[in-house]
């Protein structure tokens, strides 16, 4: 994740349809669980987060009876062989994760929608100023073509200038 790219990033304090929107864009190819951000986000953050809140590991992968119905997860190996199997599609999961980590969220949103907290929020992470226009370009007389109108003002080169040159 790259703090100079926004979407790569979730904040504490990204709303839920934020985290919405940044879990969709997150690479995430079906039956790859090497380069998956999306599945080891579950195994570093949502399957220990879940296993403090309740004593034991869970992760719920929610979908239409249609397409597999709703499956809980115990272990994370599980959910990894169901990914790399196909069971679990890449929809699924971030749809799934997205949830969870909403869920997570949600209490310190909460907190922070106190009037004194956004208080504290706006004194620590002042707003930045808006940035004042940059006055026009002049161009530089000797970067002027000589049958620019622009360039009338400008003076010849002098003679003694031209011997100096050779």
């Amino acid at each position: 994740m790259s703090a100079s790219d926004p979407d790569s990033k979730i904040d504490l304090l990204d709303g839920r349809k934020a985290v919405q929107s940044k879990i969709k864009k997150a690479f995430c190819e079906p039956c790859n669980t090497a380069d998956n951000g999306v599945l080891h986000f579950a195994r570093a953050v949502l399957f220990p987060a879940s296993s403090m809140r309740t004593g034991s590991p869970e992760f719920v992968v929610e979908r239409k009876e249609e397409y597999g119905g709703t499956v809980v997860y115990t272990s994370f190996e599980d959910l990894e062989r169901d990914y790399a199997e196909g069971k679990v599609y890449p929809g699924d999961l971030k749809n799934s994760v997205a949830a969870a980590l909403n869920d997570m969220l949600d209490p310190i949103r909460e907190h922070f929608d106190a009037p004194e907290m956004q208080a504290l929020l706006l004194e620590a992470y002042s707003p930045p100023e808006a940035a004042k226009p940059k006055p026009a370009k002049q161009k530089k007389k000797h970067n002027r073509r000589p049958d620019d109108p622009e360039a009338a003002d400008a003076q010849p080169p002098t003679q003694e200038l031209a011997d100096s040159r050779i």
